[in-house]
Order: C-alpha cells, then sequence, then structure tokens
C-alpha cells in the first residue's frame, strides 16, 4: 500500500498520537479515544477520517455491551494489520 508517514504527520502532527493511542488499546471505542487523547470532537473525527481514508486505521461496527443498547452498534477502531508494521516503526 506505501503509506507516506512522514507526510501523513506533517499533515497533523497528532495522527501519530492516534495512532499510538490505537496500538496501545486495539478496538478502541471512539468515545475513549477522545477522553485519553483530549483532542476537540470534531477534530478528532476529521484526523480518524483521514486515517481511515488511507487505510492506516480500520473503522468497524461493534454490538453494544448491554442489551439495552444492542441495537446501537457502536463503533471501534483498530491498526489495519496490514500496516501495523510501518506505523509501530513510525510512531
Amino acid at each position: 500500500m506505501g503509506v507516506d508517514y512522514k507526510e501523513l504527520f506533517a499533515g497533523d502532527v497528532r495522527c501519530r498520537d492516534v495512532l499510538k493511542a490505537i496500538l496501545e488499546s486495539p478496538f478502541i471505542e471512539r468515545q475513549a479515544l477522545g477522553e485519553k487523547l483530549a483532542i476537540p470532537s470534531d477534530e478528532l473525527d476529521s484526523l480518524l477520517a483521514t486515517l481511515v481514508e488511507k487505510m492506516v486505521v480500520l473503522e468497524l461496527a461493534s454490538q453494544a455491551d448491554s442489551s439495552i443498547e444492542a441495537r446501537v452498534p457502536k463503533t471501534v477502531y483498530m491498526i489495519n494489520p496490514e500496516e501495523e508494521a510501518g506505523v509501530r516503526e513510525h510512531v
């Protein structure tokens, strides 16, 4: 695939923080990621959109933990396994 991480991080240095957080906590929920990073919600959404678009991060729908929330899938994020080695080298 060949993602240019220097170019990616030059666009926004916080991409590195997002990737590091997802590496440390695979299948992390959007809300937990926001709390961990303390990046404003709209900015975090923009960073995630860029990483998902470049196929560095995968956005997955997962079932909620409780039966009350079961009808609303939660979104979790993980590093694309094909890109994980490259991500680990650069974060």
